[in-house]
């Protein structure tokens, strides 16, 4: 996701509120001055520039759209967007980045090591957070999606030396990495709303299919820009033996189903309110590639 304004453009106030507190207990993490210099600069990194805050805003939202407590909602925000800052600082080690978002990264900054300490205290403060919910299905929730991305990374890792890779084992790959925790995110929002376990089942499915939704739509950007070291759909279906314009014209068709099951997910969970959340993915999932639907 490349614009860090378009997020807000279609919140209600109560969770703009809220998302804005989130902002504070981050800003809050890292103020913490007994951090020796270079861990305190890695850790303040990826705070002072933040993306969207999408996984926050995506529990503040579901927990908003089902009735829910928006208090402990932040809380449990913070500890997601905690978990997703950890996942950065580590990622940006694994792939060597110089730079994430047109900035230099902590491990450019600082050093490798540096930006893994950093990582562990957001995953320290993660855990803090979560607890300090009062919810015992929040702590649990966020450990499991923790362990689904580390995997997601682990087996990327393992993958990436292939000149195959099958398609099942992208998409799981990406459940892993990247979908897990969007779907925590709403998955806890649905928790703090005290939602049935049916509702949550939904929402379980619909945070999973967002997540897919992300990183395919992210994968045909980096493909298209030129960036291919990673595991990429494209590139996957390429190396099943189809041309690229075929392989491109079969990763949009399968972005362009993934928007319509997300939309007919958002609909049986959320109905008429979810017409917010239905606004927020297109404006925002559809930037940069709206030409090629």
């Amino acid at each position: 996701m490349r614009s860090s304004k378009v997020v807000y453009l279609y919140l209600p106030r109560e969770v703009e509120l809220a998302l804005k507190e989130v902002v504070r207990c981050l800003s809050d993490i890292c103020r913490v001055r007994y951090l020796s210099d270079r861990l305190y600069k890695s850790t303040l990194h990826y705070i002072a520039n933040r993306g969207k805050l999408i996984r926050p805003v995506l529990l503040l939202l579901t927990c908003h759209m089902l009735n829910g407590d928006l208090d402990k909602a932040i809380r449990a925000a913070v500890a997601v967007e905690c978990v997703h800052i950890a996942s950065l600082l580590q990622d940006d080690v694994f792939d060597m980045h110089r730079e994430r978002r047109g900035v230099s990264t902590p491990r450019e900054l600082f050093g490798d090591f540096f930006s893994i300490l950093a990582s562990n205290v957001f995953i320290a403060k993660a855990v803090e957070y979560s607890i300090l919910t009062g919810v015992d299905k929040v702590p649990i929730e966020i450990a499991r999606a923790a362990i689904d991305l580390a995997d997601g990374e682990a087996l990327e890792l393992e993958l990436r030396e292939s000149s195959r890779i099958d398609p099942q084992h992208y998409f799981s790959i990406i459940r892993k990495k990247t979908a897990s925790l969007i779907e925590a995110a709403m998955v806890i929002g649905a928790y703090l709303s005290k939602a049935s376990e049916r509702d949550v089942k939904k929402v379980r499915m619909l945070g999973r299919l967002l997540g897919i939704l992300y990183q395919v739509r992210d994968d045909i950007i980096d493909f298209l820009d030129g960036e291919n070291e990673k595991v990429n759909i494209v590139n996957v279906f390429m190396s099943s033996g189809l041309d690229r314009d075929s392989a491109l014209d079969k990763a949009l068709k399968i972005l362009r189903n993934l928007f319509k099951s997300v939309d007919k997910a958002i609909d049986s969970v959320f109905g008429e309110k979810g017409q917010i959340l239905k606004s927020l993915v297109h404006s925002n999932l559809r930037l940069h590639i709206a030409d090629l639907f």
